[in-house]
C-alpha cells in the first residue's frame, strides 16, 4: 500500500478531472502560458516512467493472490476412456468361434485437496505481503520523484529563458557600446584598440546568446519528454517570492524525520521483512505437509461380453508427506536465504547512512542558498553602481574601454548568478523534503501561487526592495 501522507496529495493529482487535464493541454496547444500545476497534471497523465512504475506495482500485487492460492482448496477433474483390442490364444475358442477380445473402459473422477499444514506456503504468503508493500513504496517513490522532476524541468525552462533575456540585453548593451566607441574613434577621441576591444566583447556576447537560445530549446524538449505535450510558453516566477530557510531550523530534526519517513528507507525495511520470510520459507523445506483429500470416481468396464461393470467410489484421505533427504538442496537454500538477508540488512545500513548524510548536506545547502540569494542581490546592486561609475570615468578619460566592458559583463553575470541561485534554492528545498519523505504535490501548489504571466525582470529594483 502507498503511504497515506503521500497518497492523499498524489491521488488528487492523478485523479484530477479530465476537464482540468484537457484545459492544460488546450493552453499548451494554443500557445497560452501554462503554469506549474498544469504541467504537473500533464506529467501525471503522460509520463512514461510513472506509467511503467504503476504497471510494475500492479504486477507485484498479483503475488498475494498467487501465494494465497496455495493455502486454499484445490479442485481437479479428470476423465479417461480406453479401447482394448486383443486375441484369445486359448485352445478353446470363445462362443461363436470368435477369438478376439475387444472391450472399452471409461470413467471420470473429481478430487478436492485442502492443505492442512504447509509452512512453506504460509511463509510464502507472508513474504508476498511484504513484497507488495515494498512495491507500493517503490511506486510512491516514483510519484514523489515526478514532483521533483516536474519542478526541475519547469524551472530549468524559466532559468534558460531568463538567462537568454540577460544575454540579449548584454548583447544590445555591448552593441551600443561598440557603436559609441566607433563614433568616438572616428572623431579622434580614442584609439583603434578601444574599438577592437568593444568589437571582441560584442562578438563574444553573440556567441553567449546563441548558446543560451539553444539551451531554451533543450529545456523545452525535456519538458515535452515529461508531458508528451508541446508547450511553448510558461508562466514566470514572481521574483518577490520570499526566501525562507528550512523549518525546523535544526539539522538533527530533519534527520529524525528522514529516518522515520524517507520512502527509500521504508522500502528497504520491507525488503528486510521479505528476506526474513524467505529464510523461513527455505527452513520450512524440512517440515512435513499434511493435506485432506476427497475423491469421487465413476468407472465403467466392458471387459466381459454382455457385461456392464460400473463402479462408483468415494474416498476420503489424509496425505502426510515428510521430506527425509533432498540431496542437500534444502540446506543450501537455507544458507542462500541467510546470506541474502544479511545482504539486505547491510544495504539498509548503507542507505540509512546515505540518507542521513544527504539530509544534513541538503539542509546546509538550502541555508547557504538562502544567504547566497541575498549576497547575489547585493552583488547586482554593487555591479550596477560600479558600471555607472566606470562609464562616468570613461567619459572624462579616467577609465578605459576595457574597464567599461568588464563592468558591463560583471553586471549581467551577477544577474545570471542571482537567477541561478533562486532556482537552486527552490530545487534544493524540494530535494530536502523528498529526502525527508514529506514532498508532495502540495509543494508545487504552494510554488504555483507565485506564478504569473508577466514575471518581474527588473532584478535591480527587486534587490533594492529586498
Amino acid at each position: 500500500m502507498l503511504p497515506k501522507r503521500l497518497l492523499v496529495g498524489i491521488s488528487a493529482a492523478m485523479m484530477a478531472p479530465a476537464i482540468t487535464l484537457f484545459s492544460g493541454a488546450l493552453h499548451a496547444a494554443s500557445g497560452e502560458p501554462v503554469d506549474l500545476m498544469q504541467v504537473y497534471e500533464l506529467a501525471v497523465k503522460n509520463d512514461a516512467q510513472l506509467a511503467a512504475a504503476r504497471a510494475s506495482f500492479k504486477a507485484a500485487e498479483e503475488a498475494v493472490p498467487q501465494s494465497r492460492a496455495a493455502l486454499l482448496p484445490q479442485i481437479g477433474l479428470s476423465a479417461q476412456t480406453a479401447d482394448n483390442k486383443g486375441v484369445n490364444l486359448n485352445s478353446t475358442p470363445l462362443p461363436a468361434g470368435d477369438r478376439t477380445n475387444n472391450y472399452n473402459t471409461h470413467g471420470w473422477s473429481a478430487s478436492l485437496t485442502q492443505p492442512l499444514f504447509n509452512l512453506q506456503s504460509w511463509f510464502a504468503f507472508e513474504q508476498a505481503g511484504y513484497l507488495t508493500e515494498q512495491a507500493g513504496l517503490s511506486l510512491a517513490i516514483e510519484q514523489q520523484s515526478l514532483v521533483l522532476r516536474v519542478a526541475q524541468a519547469y524551472f530549468n525552462v524559466l532559468l534558460a529563458e531568463e538567462t537568454l533575456a540577460t544575454t540579449i540585453a548584454e548583447e544590445k548593451a555591448l552593441q551600443r557600446q561598440l557603436e559609441q566607441t566607433q563614433q568616438r574613434f572616428e572623431v579622434g577621441l580614442i584609439a583603434e584598440t578601444d574599438v577592437l576591444e568593444a568589437r571582441a566583447a560584442y562578438d563574444q556576447s553573440r556567441v553567449t546568446r546563441i548558446q543560451a537560445n539553444n539551451q531554451v530549446s533543450v529545456a523545452y524538449e525535456n519538458l515535452w519528454t515529461l508531458t508528451n505535450t508541446s508547450i511553448t510558453k510558461l508562466e514566470s516566477l514572481d521574483k518577490t517570492m520570499p526566501v525562507s530557510k528550512p523549518t525546523p531550523a535544526i539539522a538533527q530534526e530533519w534527520v529524525k524525520t528522514s529516518v522515520a519517513q524517507n520512502l527509500s528507507l521504508e522500502a528497504s525495511r520491507k525488503g528486510i521483512d521479505a528476506a526474513s520470510s524467505q529464510l523461513k520459507v527455505s527452513k520450512s523445506g524440512h517440515a512435513p505437509t499434511l493435506n485432506a483429500v476427497a475423491t469421487y470416481g465413476h468407472n465403467v468396464n466392458y471387459a466381459q461380453p454382455d457385461t456392464n461393470d460400473k463402479n462408483n467410489s468415494t474416498v476420503y484421505s489424509l496425505q502426510l508427506s515428510v521430506p527425509i533427504f533432498s540431496g542437500g538442496a534444502t540446506q543450501s537454500k537455507v544458507r542462500q536465504a541467510g546470506y541474502q538477508l544479511e545482504e539486505t540488512q547491510l544495504n539498509y545500513d548503507q542507505s540509512l547512512r546515505t540518507v542521513t548524510a544527504n539530509t544534513r548536506n541538503l539542509f546546509n545547502t538550502v541555508n547557504a542558498d538562502a544567504e547566497n540569494i541575498d549576497a547575489q542581490c547585493r552583488a547586482i546592486e554593487s555591479a550596477n553602481s560600479a558600471l555607472k561609475a566606470t562609464e562616468s570615468g570613461y567619459e572624462v578619460g579616467t577609465r578605459n574601454i576595457v574597464d567599461v566592458l568588464n563592468a558591463q559583463q560583471n553586471l549581467y553575470g551577477a544577474q545570471r548568478n542571482y537567477l541561478s541561485a533562486r532556482y537552486d534554492f527552490i530545487i534544493n528545498t524540494l530535494k530536502l523534503k523528498q529526502n525527508a519523505g514529506t514532498l508532495s504535490p502540495q509543494d508545487l501548489k504552494d510554488l504555483n501561487n507565485w506564478m504569473n504571466t508577466s514575471g518581474n525582470n527588473d532584478l535591480t529594483s527587486v534587490c533594492t526592495k529586498s
